[in-house]
């Protein structure tokens, strides 16, 4: 299943997926964490069909892998990355793999606060394959 251009939240479990509320002020690229459940609008993603990816952008700043954790970017946004997500149906409509280009993927740490890891993916050898449901992201599109 193919998404469309929109607006959406992306959520892992109970948890949203966003940038920090309160940052600083530099241009410096800002984390990519996990957050308690709200209602802001801000925490919204306008994610963007590029080709056969996606662009993820959260609070106008497209994401990026650096150094094992996801980030958005204020500047040198060309360097943003392009996105396959892959729906895992048995977990749900709206659950999804979020996968670089280099088979690594987004995991969601421990404790909310913390930020999302990009890593290898984890998919046990049994049938149906065991999947850490800290790799399962619900992408849901708003109205």
């Amino acid at each position: 299943m193919s998404l469309e251009t929109g607006r959406y939240l992306i959520h892992n479990g109970n948890n949203i997926v966003s940038r920090n509320l309160a940052e600083d002020r530099s241009l410096k690229p800002k984390r990519i964490v996990l957050l308690e459940p709200t209602d802001k609008i801000e925490l919204t993603w306008i994610i963007e069909k590029s080709g056969d990816g996606y662009i993820l952008n959260n609070r106008g700043a497209p994401t990026a892998p650096i150094e094992d954790n996801v980030f958005a970017l204020l500047v040198h946004q060309e360097g943003a990355a392009k996105w396959t997500i892959e729906a895992v149906p048995r977990h749900g409509k709206n659950a999804y793999f979020i996968k670089g280009s280099d088979g690594k993927g987004w995991v969601a740490p421990d404790k909310v606060g913390e930020q999302i890891i990009y890593r290898t993916l984890i998919v046990g050898p049994s049938e149906p394959p065991a999947i850490p449901l800290n790799q399962i992201f619900q992408i849901i599109q708003l109205e």
